[in-house]
């Protein structure tokens, strides 16, 4: 398995202030970006096999379907990607493959890692800053799989191509909703996530409108056993909205990745008039607006009770 291939689509980095001034907007030279890179992640700076590559050297080894040179691909760029009037930084990081990410500077030199390669076994997963109605959004190309039921077998899958775009919204990067659908009125929000093959921790969290929180965690999370909080409405009503925002009504209501020992999460929202859509994720890599609701859900079910006042 590649070395990044349980890169978590959120990292939070920390370091003290003085140490990095403006630190992307000074950022020149490829190997400016590769020391910065390191420098901010302990994984790349203690693993040789890391670097920045040029963009001609990415060229002759990503055709990916001619996608690379269409969209004039650079092996990294500085943008304003979350609209706040701060730098970014999207690049292209060569790690026993190849994906594709983002360091997002949050002011006073605290810096997040965003990784939108899903597939660990693919090179193909490209992201390009783009313009829409005066704001900085991610066009995004990868190739992806999902089960193909039309075999009525087991472990097959089909190919696709997946052509999208991000923007950044509710502290994440998920699919950009030009239109909005009408906004459903969701009365709760349940997740149940499985073992793995590994450490991965296993709940049950319900989430309801009134702020009332249910918890049993079942094994590698903080606390094991049931138990029944008060969480602040701004937890539920932010993940309501992310929800609504990406039109949780149409999404499938399966989805799986093609590798085997890997996660399953069960995702429940019931809306106010006693519907439900229930999706269930193996691998919980379906959509970017979707791993958004895990890894806040996911946030407070792994650190249950400790982040009670938590809003995503």
């Amino acid at each position: 398995m590649n070395n990044y291939a349980r890169i978590p689509l959120i990292i939070l980095l920390f370091f003290s202030t003085h140490a990095f001034s403006n630190k992307i907007d000074s950022l020149k030279t490829d190997q400016d970006v590769e020391r910065f890179l390191k420098q901010i992640n302990k994984d790349f700076a203690k693993d040789t096999n890391f670097s920045i590559q040029t963009t001609e050297q990415l060229a002759k080894n990503l055709d990916c379907e001619g996608i690379f040179q269409k969209w004039r691909m650079k092996n990294w760029e500085k943008v304003d990607i979350t609209n706040d009037g701060l730098t970014d930084l999207v690049f292209i990081g060569s790690w026993s493959g190849y994906f594709s990410a983002a360091v997002v500077d949050n002011g006073s030199n605290n810096f997040k890692f965003y990784s939108f390669s899903k597939n660990t076994f693919e090179n193909c997963e490209f992201v390009k800053p783009i313009r829409i109605a005066s704001r900085n959004h991610l066009k995004i190309f990868r190739k992806t799989n999902e089960p193909d039921k039309a075999n009525n077998q087991p472990f097959q899958y089909k190919s696709l191509l997946v052509f999208d775009t991000l923007t950044f919204k509710f502290n994440d990067f998920i699919e950009f909703n030009a239109h909005e659908a009408k906004k459903d009125e969701i009365e709760a929000i349940e997740i149940n996530t499985s073992y793995c093959f590994g450490t991965c921790p296993s709940f049950n969290l319900k989430l309801v409108k009134s702020g009332m929180a249910y918890y049993e965690g079942i094994g590698y999370t903080k606390q094991t056993g049931k138990s029944t909080k008060k969480l602040s409405p701004d937890t539920f009503n932010e993940l309501a909205a992310l929800a609504n925002y990406i039109n949780i009504k149409s999404l499938k209501n399966d989805y799986a990745v093609n590798w085997t020992d890997d996660q399953t999460a069960t995702l429940k929202i019931t809306f106010k008039d006693k519907s439900t859509k229930v999706i269930k994720d193996y691998g919980m890599q379906g959509t970017f607006g979707l791993s958004a609701i895990y890894s806040k859900m996911m946030t407070l079910g792994t650190n249950w009770p400790t982040l009670l006042n938590y809003n995503p």
